[in-house]
């Protein structure tokens, strides 16, 4: 048996993530806790009851989820399932250079909320936006953002997710325009995201020249645990880590290469970590010869546990 952990990324946020963890893990309390007193806000709260809804405004999103993520990740470490290598997808490859080694928890959160930061900022600056390509090659998705950029307009792959879901990032006229072509190329759907920018695209460029700028200020340490790159979809050492940092706000999630690199090198268990079922769907349609799992609360870690029955993690 081969595990890698996936850690999920925005867009999977909801009021009530976490708090199961915290009422019965130990070990996702110190991480709740822990943040509370990093962060100036209070991530509990947004967590757990988002009364102000602060919970989908990326300047609050993004911390939230990856406190959640490595609660859940705490409390599975704790009950003795470990990965073999770690993935994470977009905001979620955080979570994995902790996992991996390479940042400490804490480090990785002040790195998490800076970047949202500059992200946020970055997003009000620019009309952006981001869809999803249903049914359509990636191949010919790429041929229409080539064709819209010919025209003057900024528009890229943000997210290669699994065969027939490809997701688009760039100006909203640019999106706008697209839509049409692609629907004529036979995409089945061209669903707008509810998502404040165009992430993974350049028109993050300021948010990722910031956030380089950042990372003078942070420790990072070795990679022990395996850790493959949402920028070049292969495993990357620290110093990788670090320029891909940056990077990785500007170009696309290349998610599914990063599975089936996993799968041909004899990953048969992909266990998502953090909150809701997203990547697990996403690996689903990758692959058929794969177990799946996932862990956000008391009974999706149990279940996991009694699905890899005891055996040697």
């Amino acid at each position: 048996m081969k595990i890698a952990f996936l850690f999920s990324g925005q867009g999977a946020q909801f009021a009530g993530m976490g708090k199961n963890l915290y009422e019965n893990y130990s070990e996702s309390q110190e991480t709740f806790d822990k943040a509370s007193n990093v962060l100036d806000w209070d991530v509990k709260e947004v967590c757990f009851e988002d009364t102000n809804g602060l919970i989908n405004q990326t300047r609050y999103t993004q911390a939230a989820l990856f406190t959640t993520s490595i609660a859940a990740f705490n409390a599975a470490k704790a009950q003795g399932i470990v990965p073999d290598a770690v993935l994470g997808f977009s905001l979620g490859e955080y979570s994995a250079l902790v996992a991996s080694g390479v940042l400490s928890f804490e480090e990785a959160l002040k790195l998490v909320d800076k970047r949202a930061h500059y992200m946020d900022e970055c997003a009000k600056e620019k009309d952006g936006g981001m869809a999803a390509v249903i049914g359509l090659q990636l191949a010919l998705i790429e041929e229409v953002c080539e064709l819209i950029c010919a025209e003057g307009l900024e528009l890229v792959v943000a997210n290669d997710n699994c065969p027939g879901q490809v997701v688009i990032s760039g100006e909203k006229a640019a999106i706008e325009k697209a839509t049409p072509l692609l629907k004529e190329k036979g995409a089945r759907r061209v669903m707008p995201l509810n998502v404040s920018g165009a992430f993974h695209s350049p028109l993050m460029d300021k948010a990722a020249d910031n956030l380089k700028e950042e990372l003078k200020s942070f420790n990072f340490k070795e990679v022990t645990t395996p850790i493959v790159s949402n920028v070049t979809a292969d495993y990357m050492n620290t110093e990788e880590a670090i320029c891909n940092i940056p990077l990785q706000i500007v170009t696309g999630v290349r998610f599914r290469e990063s599975i089936e690199k996993l799968i041909n090198e004899g990953f048969d268990t992909f266990i998502e970590i953090g909150v809701k079922k997203t990547l697990c769907n996403f690996v689903s349609k990758i692959s058929s010869d794969v177990t799946v799992l996932n862990i956000e609360d008391e009974t999706s870690l149990q279940n996991t546990m009694s699905v890899l029955g005891g055996k040697q993690c």
